[in-house]
């Protein structure tokens, strides 16, 4: 049987890495990444995992080469595709424990207390302030040097010849991305540890009213049907006065009262449509609310006060 000349002699791999169209590229200069601190924790983590500085120099180079052709940030883990020299790109998976209910239970018990540092959940807000209360629960968003955790995996040669886990210069790539990731929006981290921020806000902001000896208030109403008054007419018959005010609409009375679920038409807005941009428009718009929601409750306070 003749052995085909492929066989004979293997390709050569090209001494650059192949390009990649529309690849994800790193923007931001290496001096500069790490403006926020759980960047720069984040890039020291994985410096040292690696332990390999020519590896990590060359995962720097990838990532501002953009040879990066997929990143995904998920709960529990960060997925990736990084091109080599080989006509497939390499996968890369970096994964991280989630909170687990008894952590998420400790963390909302110390927030709130803090009703600063929770509002600021709801704005996207990572502040030295919040981390500081993290680390003295023994708890991080993002792990720090040295500390154990399980290795990334990576389908290159390197990895899959130390038994297909551990630090190579394409997880330095990612490496490099998701610090400039977290410098730009730094709530991300809450991703990696399964939990939504403004969700968490909400449960903490329960908890202070449950700890405040009010209770929790019921998110629905039901329906008094003795406001409703008779049938109403067929629409046909009554088009010429159906913007007309009856006389019933006197005698109705509703508890004007701050929302049960807050933020409810930011939440239905959905994720921010501009995820790279430094100005938290989410954030914006629930200040808004806020603030709006409260000025109507003042008010009708002061004037049922007043009558």
């Amino acid at each position: 049987m003749s052995t085909s000349p492929s066989s004979q002699f293997p390709r050569r791999l090209p001494d650059k890495p192949r390009r990649v169209r529309r690849g994800l590229k790193l923007n931001t200069r290496p001096d500069r990444l790490g403006s926020h601190r759980l960047g720069r924790q984040w890039l020291d983590f994985a410096r040292t995992a690696l332990n390999d500085p020519t590896a990590f120099e060359e995962g720097m180079n990838y990532a501002r080469l953009g040879q990066i052709a997929s990143f995904e940030v998920l709960p529990g883990r960060i997925e990736a595709n990084v091109q080599g020299r080989h006509a497939k790109a390499y996968r890369w998976v970096f994964t991280l424990p989630a909170f687990d209910h008894e952590t998420s239970e400790r963390l909302i018990t110390a927030l709130a207390g803090e009703a600063r540092l929770a509002h600021g959940l709801a704005e996207g807000e990572v502040s030295d302030e919040l981390l500081d209360v993290l680390e003295s629960l023994n708890l991080g968003l993002l792990p720090k040097a040295g500390d154990t955790l399980e290795r990334p995996t990576c389908t290159c040669p390197t990895i899959r010849g130390e038994g297909g886990s551990g630090w190579c210069k394409h997880g330095a790539a990612v490496a490099h991305l998701f610090t400039e990731r977290l410098d730009a929006n730094p709530a991300i981290a809450w991703t990696l540890r399964n939990i939504d921020p403004i969700e968490l806000a909400e449960r903490i902001r329960l908890k202070r009213t449950i700890d405040s000896g009010a209770g929790p208030a019921t998110a629905h109403q039901p329906l008094d049907r003795s406001l409703m008054g008779a049938e109403p007419a067929a629409l046909d018959r009554s088009i010429d006065s159906f913007y007309d005010l009856r006389p019933e609409i006197l005698s109705f009375e509703t508890r004007l009262a701050r929302p049960e679920v807050s933020h409810v038409l930011v939440r239905r807005l959905g994720p921010s449509p501009f995820p790279e941009s430094r100005f938290r428009i989410l954030g914006l718009f629930s200040t808004c609310y806020d603030l709006v929601s409260e000025q109507v409750v003042e008010e009708t306070m002061d004037g049922e006060s007043a009558e």
